[in-house]
C-alpha cells in the first residue's frame, strides 16, 4: 500500500474524489456474525449464523438476507434486539417468518427506532433453538462504514493555555482494509514555524505514539499517513471512546501551541476537504483550504455542520444542495463562531434530504471578496460505502452444477474503489474449500480472479486492496465470488456480487423423515422412560429432555440403527413435572417432538 499512499492522499485531501460521487451511490448495509460467545452467558455451540440489512434508498424498508448452520437444536425464533455489546433488551421486531429451513430472505418495513439504534451499535439478532430456548447464538450488527475522526485544536485547550491565536481543523481518516490511517489538518495563524504533531493518551497522559510529523507544513496544512502496524493495535477502539488528544507544538510553543480532543464523527457522519479543485468553475489560482464535518441528531431529524477555513478574507460560508459536478441551490449560510475562520449551524433536515447527504448532494461553498462565486468548495462526503448483499449456489456456477450448498455474503467497496472488504458463509459444501477467490466477469460468464480469499470455513472474511477501475465493474454486476471444493475443484457454488438473493431454496432432508413407529412408556413415568422407534436408516443423533420452562433436562448422545431401535433412559434423578422429549440431529439442524410425558414422585 506504501506504494500508493501519496497518490491517494492526493485524491482525498485535493478533493478529486468527489467527482464521481452522482454515478457511486453509497448504500446503507449493516451484517451481524452470529456465535454461541456472544450469548450472555456463553453458549458451547458449533452454530454460526451471517445476517445482513441492507436498507432502501429511503430508509423505509430493509431486505433481509442471513443464513444459520450447525446449531445444536432446531430454530424457534429469530429476533432483532436493541442492546449493545453484553447487554440484553427489548424485541424491535421478529425475523422468524422470514426463516426457511436455513435461509433468511425477506423485506420489512422499518421501526423507526431501527436505524437510530443500529448507528450506534445498538442492535443485535438473536436465534433461540430447541436445544437451547434462551438462545443458542447472537451477533451484533456492524455498519460496513469507514471510521473519521475530527478535531478542533485551539489554544485555550493546552495545559497551560498557550494565549495563541492559531486555530486548526481536520482529523483522521481509516478506510475498512487501509494499513494506514490518513491524517490532515488546516491550520491558520501559528505563531512560528511547526515542529510535531502528536497525539496523547487522554488516560494516562502519554504519548500515543511518535509525534507523526516532523518539521513544518505548507500551504495551511498538514497531512500524511500513519502505518497501523507500528501503533497500539486498540487504537481504533480507543479512538472511538476519545482517549486521545491532538497537540501541535511550535517553535514558540515547544510545550504546545494549540490542543483538541479527537471525536468520532458518528457512523453516518463525514468529514471532508473543501479546496478550490471542486468549486465550479474552480479559481486560478487555487485559494485556501479547509474542512466540514457533520453529524446527525440521534433520531436524524437534524444535523450539526462544523466548517473550518484557513482564508482570512472569507465572507460567508454556505450549505448547498446539487450534484459533485453542478451548482446547486443554497439552502442557508452557516453561522460565525467566536473561534476564527469556523462556522457551526444545526438545522432541521427532511427525509429527503437527508437522502441528498447519504448520496452525496451536500456541499459547502465558502465565498472571499476576491471570489464572489465561490472560492473553494466541498462535498459532504460521508463515511457510508456502497454495499452489497447476495447469495451463491450450484445454479450460478457457469456451467451449473447439482450441489445442495448454499452461501450467503456481504461486501462493500469506498466511494474511492480503493478498498473491497467481505464476509461469507457457507453450508452444505462436499467438502471443504480448496478454492476461494473474487473475479471479474457478467452473469453466465467465467472471468478471471483478482482476489484469492481465505480457505476458512463455514466463515469466510477479508479485506483486499483493489484496481479503482474494479470498483465500478463490480458496482454493475461485472464480479462473482466462487468456491471450489475437493470434488469439485473447478467450483461448486458461485454468487453475483450484486444486491439481491437468486439462489433457488434447497430445503435439507433430514434422516429424522424416515423415523416412524415411535412408542414412550410408560406414560406417566417416575424411575424410566423406555422410547422404541423404526428407522429406515442408520444416523446419530441425541435423546433430549426439556422441562417445563424449555430448559434441558436430560440429554443423551445415541447411535441410531436401522431398523427397530429401543432405548432405556433412567430418570430417577429427574425431579417430578412436565417434558417433552425430542430426538435431534444437530449436524442436519434437525429436530422432532417425540412424546410430551409428566413424571410422578
Amino acid at each position: 500500500m506504501k506504494k500508493n499512499i501519496y497518490y491517494f492522499l492526493f485524491l482525498i485531501l485535493t478533493g478529486v474524489l468527489a467527482a464521481p460521487l452522482q454515478a457511486q451511490i453509497p448504500q446503507m448495509l449493516f451484517h451481524a456474525e452470529l456465535g454461541g460467545d456472544e450469548m450472555l452467558p456463553p453458549v458451547n455451540t458449533q452454530g454460526k449464523g451471517l445476517v445482513s440489512f441492507l436498507f432502501t434508498p429511503d430508509r423505509t424498508k430493509v431486505d433481509v438476507g442471513g443464513m444459520l448452520i450447525r446449531l445444536n437444536g432446531t430454530v424457534t425464533s429469530v429476533t432483532i434486539r436493541q442492546g449493545k455489546t453484553g447487554e440484553t433488551g427489548p424485541v424491535i421486531f421478529d425475523l422468524t417468518p422470514y426463516l426457511n429451513d436455513r435461509h433468511i430472505i425477506g423485506q420489512v418495513t422499518v421501526p423507526s427506532i431501527l436505524l437510530p439504534n443500529l448507528l450506534t451499535n445498538s442492535v443485535y439478532v438473536e436465534v433461540k433453538t430447541t436445544a437451547h430456548p434462551t438462545g443458542e447464538i447472537r451477533g451484533q450488527f456492524a455498519f460496513e462504514a469507514d471510521l473519521a475522526f475530527k478535531s478542533l485544536l485551539t489554544s485555550d485547550q493546552v495545559n497551560p493555555p498557550s494565549n495563541s491565536n492559531a486555530v486548526a481543523y481536520g482529523g483522521i481518516l481509516y478506510k475498512l482494509g487501509l494499513e494506514d490511517l490518513i491524517y490532515a489538518f488546516a491550520f491558520r495563524d501559528l505563531s512560528s514555524a511547526m515542529t510535531s504533531v502528536a497525539l496523547y493518551d487522554v488516560v494516562t497522559g502519554q504519548l500515543a505514539f511518535p509525534p507523526f510529523l516532523m518539521g513544518g507544513a505548507t500551504g495551511g496544512l498538514i497531512q500524511g499517513f500513519i502505518e497501523l502496524d507500528t501503533i497500539d493495535p486498540d487504537f481504533l477502539k480507543k479512538a472511538l471512546d476519545c482517549r486521545y488528544n491532538v497537540l501541535i507544538n511550535t517553535v514558540n510553543y515547544p510545550q504546545g501551541e494549540i490542543m483538541g480532543k479527537l471525536e468520532h464523527v458518528g457512523l453516518f457522519g463525514s468529514l471532508a476537504p473543501i479546496t478550490s479543485f471542486q468549486q465550479i468553475p474552480p479559481p486560478t489560482p487555487p485559494v485556501g483550504i479547509g474542512f466540514s464535518s457533520s453529524t446527525p441528531s440521534f433520531d436524524l431529524d437534524s444535523m450539526t455542520t462544523w466548517v473550518f477555513t484557513n482564508d482570512t478574507s472569507t465572507t460567508s460560508v454556505a450549505l448547498h444542495i446539487g450534484e459533485p459536478n453542478e451548482n446547486g441551490p443554497q439552502l442557508f449560510e452557516l453561522s460565525a463562531s467566536a473561534i476564527p475562520g469556523l462556522y457551526v449551524q444545526k438545522y432541521a433536515v427532511t427525509e429527503q434530504q437527508l437522502t441528498d447527504f447519504a448520496q452525496g448532494r451536500f456541499y459547502i461553498q465558502v465565498k472571499t471578496a476576491a471570489n464572489p462565486d465561490g472560492a473553494i468548495r466541498g462535498v459532504m462526503k460521508n463515511t457510508m460505502r456502497r454495499g452489497y448483499a447476495f447469495d451463491l449456489c450450484g445454479v450460478q456456477m457457469v456451467p451449473p452444477t447439482s450441489s445442495d450448498a448454499l452461501g450467503v455474503a456481504v461486501a462493500s467497496v469506498d466511494l474511492a474503489n480503493h478498498f473491497l472488504n467481505y464476509k461469507v458463509i457457507t453450508d452444505g459444501l462436499a467438502s471443504a474449500p480448496v478454492d476461494a477467490y473474487f473475479a471479474q466477469a457478467n452473469v453466465g460468464a467465467n472471468g478471471i480472479a483478482f482476489h484469492g480469499m481465505p480457505l476458512t470455513e463455514p466463515i469466510i472474511a477479508g479485506s483486499h486492496e483493489i484496481m479503482a477501475a474494479l470498483g465500478p465493474i463490480i458496482e454493475n454486476g461485472g464480479s462473482y465470488v466462487q468456491i471450489g471444493t475437493m470434488g469439485n475443484p473447478n467450483g461448486e457454488i458461485r454468487g453475483q456480487v450484486r444486491r439481491g438473493f437468486t439462489c433457488p431454496e434447497v430445503v435439507s432432508a433430514t434422516s429424522l423423515e424416515q423415523v416412524t413407529e415411535v412408542n414412550v412408556s410408560p406414560v406417566p413415568f417416575n424411575d424410566f422412560l423406555n422410547v422404541s422407534l423404526t428407522t429406515k436408516e442408520s444416523f446419530e443423533a441425541r435423546l433430549i429432555m426439556h422441562d417445563i420452562l424449555g430448559a434441558p433436562a436430560y440429554v443423551q448422545n445415541i447411535n441410531i440403527v436401522q431398523g427397530e431401535q429401543n432405548m432405556a433412559i433412567s430418570t430417577l434423578q429427574l425431579p417430578a413435572g412436565f417434558y417433552s422429549i425430542s430426538l435431534e440431529i444437530p449436524t442436519e439442524n434437525a429436530s422432532v417432538l417425540l412424546k410430551k410425558v409428566v413424571k410422578t414422585q
